[in-house]
C-alpha cells in the first residue's frame, strides 16, 4: 500500500501523522510525502526522523490536489500494484484501520474505493465524517454522522455517494480509469468531483465505519473563517456546474439558495458576519471567473 500525503508548513502534525502509520505495523507499507513549498522545517525534519518516508519537493503550493497529483502521475508510471490512500496530514490513524480498508477493497468487487469513518481529533466521541451524500437534484453535498454521537450511528458497511479526501482507499485502476484530480478546485470541491467522475466510470465507493481515523480539522485553513467560507462556496458552484445538466439548473437555482442561505444563517447565529458574505460573495466570484 502507497500512502500519499501533501503537506505544506504541515509540521506540527506530521509527527503525529507519521507515528500512526508506524504503529500500524501495516506490512509493506511506503509512505510519499509531497511538500508543497513548505517555508517551516517539514522536510528537513522529515529526513532526520522518518527516512524511510519519501519526499517529494514541489517547490511550490500546488494545493492538495496539484501536490497528490505528483505523486500519483509517478506511481502511475511506475505501474504500481498496490493499494493508495490520499491521507491528510493533520490526521491520525489508529491501529488496525489501514487492514481494514485494504480488507474491505479487496473483499468488495465493486468497491472502487473506500473511507473510514472519521472522527474530531479533539473530541473522538463525535463524528466529523460517516460517509458523503450527494442530493442528485437539490445539488446539496454534506457529510453524513456530522457532529454526532458515535455510539448512535450503525457500523454495517455501506455504499455512499462520495469519498472525503481526508483518508480515501482506492484501487491503482483508477488511476488510469478515472484519472487524476482536478486541479482546476482552488480548494475544497476537489474529492467530490473524483468521487462523481468514479461513478459515473461504473465504481462505487464504500464507506467502512470500523476503520477510523483521527482529524484535526481544517489547521490549513481556519475553521470558521471567511477565506474558508468563500473557498468552500466557489468550489461548490464549480462542481455543479461541471456535473449536473443545465436542463437542472432552474431547480439548482432555487434549491442553492437554500443550501447557500443556510450556511450563511449558521455564521450568522454564530456571530460570524464576514464569513456569511463570503458564502455569497464566493458563489458570485466563480460564477463570474473572478480570479483567485
Amino acid at each position: 500500500m502507497a500512502v500519499v500525503i501533501v503537506n505544506w508548513n504541515g509540521l506540527e502534525d506530521l509527527p503525529d501523522c507519521f507515528r500512526s502509520l508506524g504503529d500500524d505495523r501495516f506490512l509493506d507499507l511506503r509512505i510519499i510525502m509531497v511538500d508543497n513549498g513548505s517555508h517551516d522545517e517539514s522536510v528537513p525534519w522529515t529526513r532526520a526522523h522518518h527516512p524511510e518516508i519519501e519526499i517529494i519537493e514541489t517547490g511550490e503550493n500546488l494545493r492538495w490536489a496539484g501536490g497528490n497529483n505528483v505523486a500519483l502521475k509517478m506511481l502511475r508510471d511506475e505501474k504500481y500494484q498496490g493499494h493508495i490512500l490520499l491521507l491528510n496530514n493533520d490526521t491520525i490513524v489508529p491501529e488496525g484501520s489501514l487492514r481494514r480498508m485494504a480488507d474491505a477493497l479487496e473483499d468488495t468487487p465493486d468497491a472502487w474505493a473506500v473511507t473510514p469513518r472519521i472522527y474530531y481529533a479533539h473530541n473522538p466521541a463525535l463524528i466529523w465524517y460517516d460517509g458523503g451524500l450527494v442530493g442528485r437534484y437539490t445539488g446539496w453535498i454534506r457529510h453524513a454522522g456530522l457532529r454526532k454521537m458515535a455510539g448512535k450511528l450503525d457500523y454495517n458497511r455501506r455504499f455512499i455517494d462520495y469519498g472525503t479526501g481526508c483518508a480515501m482507499m482506492i484501487r491503482h485502476e483508477v488511476l488510469l480509469t478515472v484519472g487524476l484530480l482536478d486541479d482546476g478546485y482552488y480548494f475544497y470541491g476537489e474529492d467530490a468531483d473524483f468521487s462523481l467522475r468514479l461513478t459515473k466510470a461504473g465504481g462505487r465507493i464504500l464507506h467502512v465505519p470500523r476503520a477510523v481515523v483521527l482529524h484535526k480539522v481544517s489547521a490549513s485553513v481556519g475553521s470558521n473563517s471567511p477565506r474558508k467560507a468563500w473557498l468552500r462556496s466557489r468550489s461548490h458552484v464549480r462542481l455543479l456546474g461541471k456535473h449536473w445538466p443545465r436542463s437542472a439548473w432552474p431547480v439548482l437555482f432555487i434549491t442553492q439558495l437554500g443550501f447557500l442561505g443556510g450556511h450563511s444563517a449558521w455564521h450568522l447565529w454564530h456571530g460570524r458576519l464576514e464569513s456569511a458574505l463570503a458564502i455569497w460573495l464566493g458563489a458570485l466570484d466563480e460564477l463570474r471567473g473572478v480570479d483567485y
